[in-house]
């Protein structure tokens, strides 16, 4: 079984520790979407907080509530369970039909808006989710603020430990579908897929950070736009490139393998193979299942980031870019224990 490997830390390894989620309100996650809604049209959208909550569930009880089928029910993204979060559901219904969601009892939730639009939500149609997060019990609260100072100049964009299941069981499962083991359920495969990607991104990066070439472009290396999905070669590194790095107008990027031709070359690509050379399964795997290559951004950036202290605890918030994990910033800031983690799939 692949083991999950220690990740490079960019700052070196905190000191201070603390607890997170010891309650669900220590975590708040309010989703942004990357529209606004028409206020017209066949679909229902519905802002809903929920509490203790996985998001299929309440779109589970939306489908038996409406009538409609489960799979009838979007989302724009899954919402971590032991926390809360506001985000929206969307479904089809006539314009001409009333719909008396004010009088819906879901369990563990509050529909705090509805609103119709023209079009049905589509996964990932998000510009943002913004967390608002108490550590408590922190060791050494200067320690963290100080540390928080670098936190303006990015973290690596690793997956969170949640992608992966309790102990790596998300990716153990990969590793019995490519050793020839059918996964007959579409969700847990689709989980065990993307544990391989997500596990194969971190090792890149964390390679990366290892020989100190996080901030450095290299020759041959992929570079992504700011705010953006657009990604460009770098045949040759160059003065240009690298003021553009430090000013966060381009971000440095790492394979998220499957097929097709990958686009770094040069000692980036060398870079990336030496990364990736111990894994030839998992590699192999994501072909033979016929996910397309893409490229992921290595840095992060947390915006509107602040931090208030509140005696042995800290409050920290920040908003980031749909797809990216809020534990990834917070392992940069102190060593914590996730009293909300115990459950396979945290989402």
């Amino acid at each position: 079984m692949t083991a999950m490997q220690p990740l490079q830390y960019l700052y070196g390894e905190p000191a201070a520790t603390g607890l997170l989620r010891q309650q669900a309100d220590d975590f708040i996650v309010e989703e942004q979407l990357n529209f606004s809604p028409s206020g017209a049209g066949e679909h229902i959208l519905l802002y809903i907080e929920k509490t203790g909550q996985n998001t299929q569930y309440v779109a589970k009880q939306l489908a038996e509530l409406t009538g409609l089928r489960a799979r009838d029910i979007s989302y724009a993204g899954l919402k971590d369970r032991h926390a809360v979060t506001r985000q929206w559901f969307c479904f089809k219904w006539p314009i001409k039909q009333e719909l008396d969601w004010q009088s819906w009892q879901l369990e563990g939730c509050t529909i705090l808006q509805m609103l119709r639009h023209y079009r049905k939500l589509r996964l990932g149609a998000l510009k943002a989710n913004c967390f608002n997060i108490r550590l408590r019990q922190v060791s050494d609260c200067a320690e963290l603020l100080q540390r928080a100072e670098q936190l303006h100049c990015g973290v690596p964009n690793y997956y969170g430990e949640q992608r992966f299941g309790i102990n790596g069981g998300n990716l153990a499962l990969a590793e019995q579908l490519f050793n020839g083991h059918s996964i007959t359920d579409r969700k847990l495969r689709g989980l065990a897929l993307s544990a391989a990607r997500s596990f194969l991104f971190n090792c890149q990066l964390s390679a990366r950070i290892g020989a100190g070439r996080f901030n450095t472009v290299l020759d041959g290396d992929v570079l992504q736009l700011d705010g953006s999905g657009s990604v460009f070669r770098a045949p040759q590194a160059d003065a240009t490139l690298q003021q553009r790095l430090a000013e966060h107008d381009v971000h440095l990027t790492a394979a998220l393998p499957g097929i097709g031709e990958p686009m770094v070359s040069g000692p980036a690509a060398e870079q990336e193979q030496a990364a990736l050379a111990a894994y030839p399964l998992l590699l192999q795997g994501l072909q033979d299942y016929r996910l397309k290559a893409e490229r992921r951004a290595m840095r992060l950036v947390p915006q509107q980031l602040q931090l208030q202290q509140d005696g042995n605890d800290i409050v920290i918030s920040f908003a980031l870019p749909a797809g990216c994990f809020a534990t990834s910033v917070l392992r940069e800031l102190l060593q914590y224990r996730d009293c909300g983690r115990k459950t396979t799939e945290m989402e």
